[in-house]
């Protein structure tokens, strides 16, 4: 094999040849982090951008985000925005593996634009920046897309499913597509299911391959979704004596307001009477008869 080289003088990018010959990563994903590493400082970079400047597509490149995540080329940090609250993920990359956890925030550019804690060279060195990609540096275009804002119904559900991440990189979410799926959480709040149980039925048993981490979740999230307990019956309204308002048992008249029967002395003087009345009225009867 004969190699030809040409010494770039200008927009050109210098890596190490460890980093050329890692084999923890795949092809795709050293290819896709000399392109990162060859953009300028504070640029921005997703999973849709970068499929468009390839042919691979967007499965690929996800696989490939996650192989430098997992190595430490790539980290994704959540930054909040202290004024509007807006969350946003933003890539940080690296040029050697770093192990280092997050602790915080990402530190503040300096002031000539660079992070020299991140290993950046001068900015002249990276070129021009790629068509379609954006930095903070340039003019907003004409008509500026609308920033992101997370409801604040929606914000506990948001922040549940992008921690999803810290448990397998291959259900990293972007801000929109959390929104998008937190009313199905919120289901399964109202159902009765604790976070726990939610994380556990979105993360346990994972194909080997997941190609959207969104349509998995998605579907995932209508398929588990537990079946809501029935609401308590409020017992029966026991019915009250119009009279008095006492409560009355089914089918029973009201002792308060009822009187009591006659006692027993009464009783036998009334039947006494009525069995004497009888007897007198068939006298009588018998009486007309034989005059007639």
């Amino acid at each position: 094999m004969r190699i030809y080289r040409t010494k770039p003088t200008r927009s050109f990018t210098t890596v190490t040849n460890a980093l050329v010959r890692d084999r923890s990563i795949s092809w795709c994903a050293s290819g896709v982090l000399m392109y990162l590493l060859s953009l300028p400082n504070n640029a921005r970079a997703d999973i849709r951008s970068l499929a468009g400047q390839r042919k691979e597509g967007r499965a690929r490149i996800t696989d490939a985000l996650h192989d430098l995540e997992r190595a430490g080329y790539l980290r994704r940090v959540l930054v909040k925005n202290k004024k509007s609250g807006e969350l946003s993920t933003v890539y940080e990359v690296f040029d050697h593996p770093c192990t280092d956890r997050v602790t915080a925030e990402p530190a503040e550019p300096a002031e000539n634009g660079q992070n020299l804690a991140s290993g950046d060279r001068d900015r002249d060195d990276t070129g021009s920046l790629p068509k379609g990609e954006k930095t903070g540096e340039q003019r907003p275009p004409s008509r500026p897309l609308p920033k992101l804002t997370v409801p604040e119904q929606l914000r506990s559900a948001t922040e549940l499913l992008l921690s999803l991440r810290g448990r397998d990189p291959r259900l990293t979410l972007g801000t929109a597509e959390a929104v998008r799926l937190a009313p199905l959480v919120g289901e399964w709040r109202e159902a009765g299911a604790s976070d726990a149980q939610l994380r556990e039925a979105l993360t346990g048993g994972l194909p080997v391959r997941v190609l959207s981490a969104p349509g998995l979740l998605a579907d995932r999230l209508r398929r588990k979704l537990p079946t809501r307990l029935p609401r308590p019956v409020p017992p029966a309204l026991r019915p009250e004596c119009p009279d008095c308002g006492t409560p009355l048992p089914p089918s029973s008249p009201c002792h308060a307001c009822t009187p009591p029967p006659p006692p027993p002395e009464a009783s036998a003087f009334v039947a006494a009477a009525r069995r004497g009345r009888a007897l007198a009225r068939e006298a009588l009867t018998g009486g007309a008869c034989a005059v007639m």
